[in-house]
């Protein structure tokens, strides 16, 4: 039989854990098993959603199974959108509750073993996502001979 004052402590208090800090920031996850993330300004950007999928398919190269985190500060169409998104891509995606308010973060994809990954940050490590495409009209031929 196990001590009653011992189990009344911990359902009080709630089951200890390992680096609690650390896993508010990260969205309820420990910082070795992140393979990326979003702050809040990028998981909102139009860009960042168009390119979500082939950011997915991609890490889903590296590692599986994925998880996919979402703040519940992100605008509730695109928590939707990366719900949505991620279970197609047969990842597990979950939106965190309330108690993560205080992440910097809007997204994060993880594994669940550690990883070594060189840049974390998806608007570094996916940079093509964020550059302008020139879009140049043709020029006429009339241009090109008389300037």
């Amino acid at each position: 039989m196990t001590d009653v004052s011992k189990q009344i402590l911990e359902k009080a208090h709630g089951v200890l854990k390992l680096n609690p800090d650390e896993q508010r920031r990260f969205l309820g996850t420990f910082e070795e098993r992140v393979l990326g993330y979003a702050d809040l300004e990028t998981a909102n950007d139009d860009k960042f959603q168009k390119g979500y999928v082939s950011i997915l398919v991609s890490l889903k190269k590296e590692t599986e199974p994925l998880f996919v985190k979402i703040s519940p500060q992100v605008v509730f169409e695109k928590q939707v959108y990366y719900l949505k998104q991620a279970k197609d891509a047969d990842c597990q995606a979950t939106i965190v509750s309330e108690d993560h308010n205080s992440s910097p973060f809007g997204l994060i994809i993880h594994s669940d073993a550690p990883v070594q990954i060189n840049e974390k940050d998806l608007k570094k490590a996916f940079p093509d996502l964020w550059q302008e495409k020139e879009n140049k009209a043709p020029t006429s031929i009339w241009k090109k001979w008389f300037g």
